[in-house]
């Protein structure tokens, strides 16, 4: 994921790698794992840093297939984490499959209750068109 356009935001060992994307006013978390006990630990340092940064989406790139969370963390992005991300101004959640199935079906999830909760919510395939989609959430043209 490293790009001359992005910055390293923080890395948890064998979790994740976050890094901003300035011009499209966006994080990006390459998952390494979501079965670890880093997972909130990483999504609430990831929120932290939108808003001080300023970032409007949130992409998660899930090429790694990274697994899928335990169910008491998928209950918690639920019932936290989304309200959390929207109260820090990330308006939007964008996933990165490729061929993984399975990080397909656990980020449908988590998608489905954050787009209950207000939260625009795409899915991808590149991260090239996750790029694209947050400078359209950053400029406010993101349907």
């Amino acid at each position: 994921m490293a790009d001359k356009a992005s910055i390293h935001v923080f890395t948890i060992e064998k979790t994740i790698t976050v890094s901003h994307f300035p011009e499209q006013k966006t994080l990006v978390g390459d998952w390494e794992s979501l079965c670890t006990g880093q997972f909130r630990e990483a999504l609430q340092r990831a929120a932290a840093e939108a808003r001080l940064l300023g970032t409007k989406s949130w992409i998660a790139d899930l090429t790694r297939d990274p697994g899928v969370p335990a169910q008491e963390d998928l209950r918690w992005v639920e019932t936290f984490d989304v309200g959390n991300a929207l109260s820090k101004g990330v308006t939007a959640c964008i996933n990165i499959h490729r061929a993984s199935v399975l990080a397909r079906m656990g980020a449908r999830r988590w998608t489905k209750s954050a787009s209950e909760q207000g939260m625009l919510t795409y899915d991808c395939a590149s991260l090239e068109e996750a790029l694209e989609l947050a400078a359209q959430v950053a400029s406010g043209k993101a349907a």
